[in-house]
């Protein structure tokens, strides 16, 4: 009984060093689809190495590339952190969560990830380049204030648009809301996340001539502060639209 044991135990292990080598193969037909740019393709051949080999981490992390390339961010966090939970200090793996991260919008966290990379390797210039590219996001969708120790831009206040008998926005009553412009508005709010169905809501408050404050006569504060924040969110709803790739804007 025991020899069959270690015999059983033997085939096991054989297979299991054939299938690393297998998996290493198409790993590296992966990589060499990634150079001349056939991403789809090695796609297919990172996945059937990481079949093969599910914890091989640089397979993961490449795949998680060639996701961010191809316009899948989502996909490519998901990568990113299993190859994390493989090796929790693997250097490519923090970059590429980091990565994912901007590319989803998610820059608070992006940022965190970027300095995380960097205190692990502080001479690291894809790290340092990432802290500046997600602090600069960050500053950008809330319109150049300042976070980072540099100085805050000011603007001028705009003064308001002029307003119909309703009191609304003339800009914003003219605006007819056909099906095309709809469908539009909620590929445009998919970009903002979960801030999405806030924009949302307050675009129809705007739209709504009967907007009216419980304690006080003059809804123009009221109408002030919505018409700000709406204004913030377009920003950073645009700058997401221009990360995209050309055909998915």
């Amino acid at each position: 009984m025991s020899d069959q044991r270690k015999r059983q135990r033997t085939e096991s292990m054989a297979k299991a060093i054939s299938q690393k080598k297998e998996s290493k193969l198409w790993y590296e037909e992966a990589n060499s689809h990634v150079k001349v740019g056939n991403l789809e393709k090695a796609v297919s051949s990172y996945n059937k190495a990481l079949e093969l080999n599910p914890t091989e981490k640089n397979a993961l992390v490449a795949r998680s590339k060639c996701y961010i390339l191809l316009g899948q961010p989502a996909k490519a966090l998901e990568d990113a952190e299993m190859a994390l939970n493989i090796d929790k200090h693997y250097l490519k793996a923090i970059y590429q969560k980091a990565e994912s991260l901007y590319f989803l919008g998610n820059f608070e966290y992006s940022l965190m990830y970027f300095h995380r990379g960097l205190h692990i390797r502080p001479d690291h210039e894809q790290f340092k380049l990432g802290v500046h590219k997600a602090q600069k996001a960050i500053e950008n969708a809330i319109g150049g204030s300042t976070l980072f120790g540099k100085t805050k831009r000011t603007t001028t206040p705009s003064s308001n648009p002029p307003t119909n008998r309703t009191g609304t926005s003339n800009s914003m009553s003219s605006k007819r809301v056909t099906p095309v412009s709809r469908a539009r508005s909620s590929k445009d709010s998919r970009l903002l996340r979960e801030l999405g169905p806030d924009k949302d809501y307050l675009d129809n408050l705007l739209k709504n001539p009967d907007i009216k404050c419980k304690f006080k006569e003059n809804d123009d504060t009221i109408i002030k502060n919505v018409q700000e924040t709406v204004d913030y969110l377009n920003a950073r709803q645009e700058f997401w639209r221009q990360q995209l790739p050309p055909n998915l804007r």
